[in-house]
């Protein structure tokens, strides 16, 4: 596609590649970066490979901490790129609509990709399905999210109005996450957890691209460029956050459900993790059915407290719609990160 369908675009025909690689702000990627980084090893290892209290753990956690910093320093001061050249528009944050849209963006985003990860997640341990049978049941889930983004894209550029959008979407995100964590265990059938997932697919896909749409409008041609990596950065800065928090939450917490289900059975720490790993583990072989079915309960109890994160996200989108405007702008469809 990318090869042979998609026509070249030359933004600045005329102006030489070094003369472009000297627009970048390469400190502010490289700082950007770090922050990604050092955020996400230690909370991914943490609890699980490392201890909390390791060293190790510990030091990135204080470096991805003076990185931030350093990052929000270089951004705000422009140190070493100028004020149109930065990586991240920090003027935007002074317009309380740019900041709601790059929340409830952020919110989107996150609902999205917890649901994605968590329901093959869930299939494989509670039903035993294999990589590709577990990701078929995302079907309907992707399916209603691909329907109603481009709904939203239909739909919401010819009204004008974006406000309602995101309140029905906080709603239906509140909702679905919701059903997921209070009514799921082990034994819920299939075309309920569809139906749930169904609710999420409509909340997250009526708003996570509209932004794509409605900042453009709100700052102007000149800066519309800006504004696309401004909801770019929330967005996917969003899900890494969210997976980084939901894995370690899973890791964490299903480690002591699993260690619950199994004291007195003999297994060490590094089976147990390697249970949470996988359902192929020899825990799952070598158990009693009764006790692999307790494993397998704390596994999806640890799995349905992953959508806490979507009910957080629901409630978020519902507050930020607090602050955004109730007016009409003339947009174009818009399309971005995720």
């Amino acid at each position: 596609m990318y090869l042979f369908v998609l026509e070249g675009f030359q933004p600045q025909p005329n102006t030489p590649f070094g003369e472009k690689l000297k627009h970048i702000d390469w400190l502010g990627v490289v700082l950007n970066a770090a922050v990604y980084i050092f955020f996400v090893v230690p909370f991914t290892f943490g609890g699980a490979s490392w201890a909390w209290n390791n060293g190790r753990t510990i030091a990135l956690i204080v470096i991805f901490g003076v990185a931030l910093v350093l990052f929000a320093l270089q951004q705000g001061t422009a140190f070493l790129t100028t004020t149109t050249r930065r990586l991240f528009p920090v003027d935007f944050l002074k317009r309380r609509s740019l900041v709601a849209l790059y929340v409830a963006t952020s919110a989107a985003a996150t609902s999205l990709f917890i649901t994605i990860y968590y329901i093959p997640l869930y299939f494989s341990f509670a039903r035993g399905d294999s990589g590709i049978e577990s990701a078929v049941r995302l079907l309907p889930f992707i399916c209603v999210v691909i329907f109603s983004t481009l709904l939203n894209g239909a739909l919401m550029p010819k009204f004008g109005f974006y406000l309602p959008w995101y309140i029905v979407s906080g709603i239906f995100l509140t909702i679905g996450g919701s059903l997921m964590y209070a009514l799921v265990d082990a034994s819920t059938p299939p075309s309920r957890i569809y139906g749930f997932s169904v609710l999420i697919a409509i909340g997250s896909g009526i708003s996570q691209q509209a932004a794509y749409s409605i900042a453009p409008a709100k700052v102007g041609f000149q800066r519309a460029s800006d504004a696309v990596g401004f909801i770019n950065v929330a967005q996917i800065g969003a899900v890494v956050i969210a997976l980084t928090i939901s894995y370690a939450t899973f890791q964490n917490i299903g480690y002591s459900h699993v260690s619950a289900a199994l004291a007195g059975q003999g297994f060490s720490a590094d089976d147990i993790h390697a249970a949470l790993a996988g359902a192929k583990s020899g825990i799952f072989t070598s158990v009693t059915p009764e006790l692999r079915q307790a494993v397998i309960n704390g596994i999806v109890k640890a799995i349905s407290d992953g959508y806490i994160l979507v009910i957080v996200s629901g409630i978020v989108t519902l507050i930020t719609s607090i602050f955004l405007r109730w007016e009409r702008l003339f947009m174009e469809a818009g399309a971005g990160g995720a």
